[in-house]
């Protein structure tokens, strides 16, 4: 099998950037809209389950939520949100019931083949809608901020690189290997562990966008990301 270059981005965002992706959102982002566009998705995303590089599960996840703009974004400098109060929107968000989901992940073999940090299996299925969420906001990234997409660097290779003692989802790393913005997806969080995040990235210097999309607080380029979000 001949592995295009569009295969290739696939496997490294499922290696590297992300945990999981749903067939939906590959399709959207990676071929043409339109049904045309998910068959052809299908189809080839079969033919690299087949060559052994992907996986395809099956699992139950609440439907995906609007991903259109941050539920907050902070940069340091700035006075914190009151954590209550976002607390009670982060968990207002989840009203559905869970539905089957085709969702793909990177295989151990795409990872000893390809490099990358992510598991190669679902270990925690509570885990799925979070993961899948925050796939959406990494595809968010690579359609609006190539460049960020780019720098992109998934949790679990967070962990592998133990740049913080708290973990958040993501982090976007410059060329000298250093941390720049932290991505954190929000889930149902209390009001204490959004506070606990905070003054971990309030320590650490490190502004951090939370919950639903788009990054919008960085150190370069600010004032442009804010206006693009309207």
């Amino acid at each position: 099998m001949i592995i295009s270059t569009r295969d290739l981005e696939i496997i490294e965002a499922l290696s590297v950037r992300v945990r999981m992706l749903a067939l939906s959102d590959l399709a959207g982002a990676w071929w043409n809209p339109g049904i045309s566009g998910r068959k052809n998705a299908a189809k080839r995303l079969s033919r690299l389950t087949r060559a052994g590089l992907l996986r395809r599960v099956d699992v139950l996840a609440q439907p995906m939520l609007t991903l259109g703009s941050p539920e907050y974004a902070w940069f340091p400098g700035d006075n914190p949100t009151p954590f209550g109060p976002l607390s009670w929107r982060l968990q207002s968000r989840w009203s559905g019931h869970p539905r089957r989901t085709a969702v793909y992940i990177a295989t151990a073999r795409a990872i000893d083949l390809y490099g990358g940090g992510t598991p190669g299996t679902i270990k925690n299925l509570c885990q799925v809608t979070h993961d899948l969420h925050l796939g959406a906001v990494f595809l968010t990234y690579r359609r609006r901020w190539p460049e960020h997409a780019a720098n992109w660097l998934g949790e679990d290779l967070i962990t592998d690189r133990r740049y913080h003692q708290k973990i958040p989802d993501a982090l976007l790393i410059n060329d000298r290997d250093e941390p720049y913005r932290a991505v954190e997806f929000g889930g149902s969080y209390s009001a204490r562990r959004l506070k606990a995040f905070h003054d971990h990235c309030r320590d650490c210097g490190l502004p951090y966008e939370r919950a639903l999309a788009l990054a919008v607080q960085t150190v370069l380029g600010s004032a442009q990301m804010l206006s693009e979000t309207g």
